[in-house]
């Protein structure tokens, strides 16, 4: 279902309903999976997911009904219910009332292309076999989606998107359990004609066998290049902790009160551009309110964060454009849809390795925690698929996974180094979100452990 007929079918029922004040979005999304295990393909999957949200209000008392299965009865049934329900609940002072459709909103054209079962199963036969014919196993999955976001209201506000997205991850193995050695890539893109499978799969390999026979390394300090994956990863955790508006509400963001001062060093410049190069977020929110670039950290310095309408009002501001749409991990606070860390002056990642006289080359985190102090951004987490030691500017071996545990806004003020180039990564835990990073070395980053294989 296109996101145009999606708006026409919320359209009917909200008219239908006869509620004066509601909204309605939905997303639809046809998604494809090629999946393999051990190098073992498993059931396709081709799901549809057609899931829909209704916030009703009765002045300044809000509710909010979910439908599973977007028909104009159900979506008519869950507007009305909504509406009585709002009618029980408390008056909420900080709700901002429903979006106009008055500001105009940017649009990405896109044509749209779903990959076959078929050509989905093709792209990764033969990745498979020849992960196979290096004596490694196979694990990973070849994704392609199309998505429509749908969202109108009571008050004239109509906003339509159509989009596709393609991925692909695997992970190269030097057993089919959790022992041995690992090589893990990825690639993404608008479709699956834009992945470049060959480059992600060449990688994987190569980590993989230079993976194996690990070394023991002390638990110190090290300068650690970090792959864009593990990067991501980090700025992942950022996301949830610093560059919201509740956070920063709440004192708990470490751009809290600090706005305008230096946080971090001049290495550091983040920013949420949703309609750049290097984003695949919708151009509105679940509000419809149209997404606004947003710059968080500049040279260092603390500059600003993401708000929807509720916390915009609250801290006397216009709102960004970033209320989440709804997901299972979904908090309802205003959370980045397409972070960007600014590129450096590396050439490649050989060239960041250069610089570093006994350290660390990092490709992925995995069991990173951004709790353990966010005001400082301090967090915890291990090094995975694919730790190596670099000595005099070249990776000497492969190394036993280790424990990082270190501010993140501090180690980028030691003097961190970047490449020219950036990847786009899709985040783990927000669907539609990105985070787009070049590779950085960073000075110092302190390992408080060490994992050695039984």
């Amino acid at each position: 279902m296109k996101a145009a007929e999606l708006a026409d079918l919320l359209q009917a029922a909200l008219s239908r309903a006869g509620e004066a004040e509601a909204d309605a979005m939905a997303v639809h999304q046809d998604r494809g999976f090629a999946r393999f295990a051990a190098g073992d393909l498993s059931p396709h999957m081709s799901p549809s997911e057609p899931p829909g949200h209704v916030p009703g209000a009765r002045g300044q008392r809000v509710a909010e009904v979910s439908v599973g299965l977007c028909e104009e009865p159900a979506v008519v049934a869950a507007i009305r219910r909504a509406a009585s329900l709002a009618d029980s609940m408390p008056e909420d002072d900080g709700f901002p009332g429903f979006a106009t459709g008055d500001a105009a909103c940017p649009e990405r054209s896109q044509a749209l292309t779903q990959a076959s079962p078929e050509a989905r199963v093709n792209s990764i036969s033969g990745p498979i076999e020849r992960i196979h014919a290096r004596g490694l196993f196979a694990t990973g999955a070849l994704e392609t989606r199309i998505a429509s976001h749908a969202v109108v209201n009571t008050h004239g506000l109509r906003r339509t998107h159509d989009s596709s997205f393609a991925n692909y991850r695997i992970w190269a193995l030097e057993a089919a359990g959790a022992r041995g050695a690992s090589g893990f890539a990825q690639s993404v893109g608008v479709d699956l004609e834009a992945l470049d499978i060959r480059a992600a799969t060449d990688r994987a390999i190569a980590d993989a066998e230079r993976s194996k026979t690990p070394v023991a390394l002390e638990a110190r300090a090290y300068d650690v290049v970090l792959a864009p994956d593990a990067v991501a990863e980090l700025f992942e955790w950022m996301a949830f902790i610093a560059f919201g508006a509740e956070s920063l509400h709440q004192g708990t963001s470490p751009l809290a009160g600090r706005m305008g001062e230096a946080i971090s060093g001049p290495a550091l410049s983040v920013c949420d551009d949703p309609h750049g190069s290097l984003s695949f977020a919708t151009p509105f929110d679940r509000e419809g309110t149209p997404r606004a670039r947003v710059e968080l950290i500049t040279d260092g310095v603390a500059r600003g964060v993401v708000t929807d309408r509720r916390w915009a009002k609250r801290v006397g501001a216009a709102s960004t454009g970033h209320a989440p749409w709804p997901s299972l991990l979904d908090s309802g606070a205003p959370q980045p849809s397409a972070l960007v860390l600014s590129a450096g002056t590396e050439a490649s990642v050989d060239q960041l390795l250069s610089h570093v006289r006994r350290g660390l080359y990092v490709r992925r985190l995995h069991y990173v925690n951004g709790l353990l102090e966010p005001r400082r951004a301090v967090m915890t987490g291990l090094s995975r698929d694919g730790t190596f030691l670099v000595e005099n500017g070249r990776v000497q071996s492969a190394a036993h996974p280790l424990r990082f545990t270190d501010s993140v806004l501090e180690a980028f003020a030691r003097g961190a180094l970047k490449t020219t180039s950036q990847e786009i990564v899709p985040p783990r835990w927000s669907d539609g979100a990105t985070v787009a990073t070049p590779a950085v070395l960073l000075p110092g980053l302190v390992f408080t452990g060490t994992s050695r294989a039984p």
